[in-house]
């Protein structure tokens, strides 16, 4: 058979929702990826703040941002993910022009902190419908390949956005709202006229909060859900500290910036699908420790040396061990996942992933600015989670189903 045979083999074993699933996020991404790594370098250098009152304020953020990751796990489950995959990208351009606004007339930090708050909000609830609907698509043993092919097209907007960002804040730090704004809305778009999803059976039972600690009677979620917080306060130095120690101290241009957080979206678009492919013989849990030591040598180098092309260097590292963290991770979620949870556990999952992403600038701009000019030793206290998580994935590894932890290939061959 031709390549051009397999490729469309490939594609035709997914149903069309993913494909438009996956164009619509990567729509949605571009437009978020193409302004938000700047608010912390606006912060730093054009409201005076330090990297640890930054990371405190997304820190702050966070506890809103994870508690509403989780119930939107649940709030997909009950009302659907189509309604809030259309609706919520209404907020999301608004707030979007209310940043543009905020920047051009410079109102301030608080005005533009709640703004953000709304922003990141919506946003929360918007992944955990895109992640859960990815599991009502795809069936359980193709589910590897499927968030691969969703994240390739979300990061495919992270390959985009920064470039075009790192150069509309060369002139204007609102133009780059007001092109969020833009595509956010052409995604939204995408979702109402083309997404068609498969009907799905809605919870029947009386909603508690407390039901959204699905953990307590998991415990191998439980272990999952903690040592992905781990390492995603690790992967979470891509947004803020990296930025602002690339861009404010180590004094390279923020389009060098966009560069790097290019290659580290272009990597994921090319490489997603070929990295799964080739691993998937691995279990879920190996690929989750080898990407931790990974993201471990590359953010504990990022203090050695300096200079551009070295960041470049260490960005593509990072990239591999993300290649081989991320659909794993939502994999492993949804297969333990009880039948009509999916939701739930995607929300509870999200919400260990948001705080960790959120948590993690404050938990990096503090040993920052603590290590004073120390780079080198700064990069390696932040990292060192890393392999904490990387031993407890090889621990839980040893716990698991072989069903449950097996990836694509094993599966397919039962």
């Amino acid at each position: 058979m031709s390549r051009l045979g397999r490729l469309r083999g490939y594609i035709n074993q997914f149903d069309r929702g993913l494909w438009i699933l996956s164009l619509g996020w990567l729509i949605a991404s571009l437009g978020f990826a193409s302004s938000i790594p700047f608010i912390s370098i606006y912060f730093h250098a054009r409201l005076g703040m330090s990297t640890t009152e930054i990371g405190m304020f997304f820190a702050v953020m966070a506890i809103v941002r994870a508690v509403f990751q989780a119930a939107g796990g649940e709030i997909s489950d009950r009302v659907g993910r189509r309604p809030l995959l259309i609706h919520l990208p209404w907020l999301r351009v608004a707030t979007f022009v209310a940043l543009a606004l905020a920047v051009r007339y410079e109102w301030g930090f608080w005005p533009i902190a709640v703004i953000l708050l709304f922003n990141f909000i919506a946003g929360s609830i918007f992944i955990t419908a895109i992640m859960a609907m990815v599991s009502d698509i795809v069936p359980h043993a193709k589910r590897l390949d499927g968030f691969a092919i969703s994240r390739s097209a979300g990061n495919a907007g992270w390959a985009i956005g920064p470039a075009i960002g790192g150069y509309l804040a060369a002139s204007s730090y609102s133009e780059l709202f007001y092109f969020s704004a833009a595509a956010t809305l052409i995604g939204g778009l995408v979702f109402l006229f083309f997404l068609k999803v498969p009907p799905v059976v809605a919870p029947t039972d009386r909603f508690r909060f407390a039901d959204l600690l699905a953990l307590r009677k998991d415990p191998s979620f439980a272990w999952h859900a903690v040592l992905t917080l781990c390492l995603y306060l690790v992967v979470a130095q891509l947004v803020m500290p990296l930025s602002v120690y690339v861009v404010e101290m180590v004094g390279l241009t923020e389009a060098s910036l966009g560069h790097l957080l290019t290659l580290n979206g272009a990597m994921v678009v090319l490489l997603q699908i070929p990295i799964t492919r080739l691993t998937d013989r691995f279990r879920l849990t190996t690929l989750l420790a080898m990407g931790a030591v990974i993201y471990f040598i590359g953010y504990a180098l990022m203090g050695t040396l300096i200079g551009f092309w070295w960041f470049m260097a260490l960005i593509f590292i990072v990239t591999i061990g993300e290649l081989l963290i991320s659909p794993p991770t939502m994999t492993l979620t949804s297969r333990l996942a009880p039948e009509g949870r999916t939701g739930r556990y995607m929300g509870v999952y999200g919400f260990f992933v948001t705080l960790g992403w959120s948590l993690g600038p404050l938990y990096g701009g503090a040993i920052l600015d603590g290590f004073k000019h120390d780079w080198m030793h700064a990069w390696w206290v932040i990292s060192s989670l890393a392999i904490v998580a990387a031993f407890g994935f090889r621990w839980l590894g040893s716990r698991l189903p072989k069903n449950v932890n097996e990836a694509q290939a094993s599966l397919d061959n039962n």
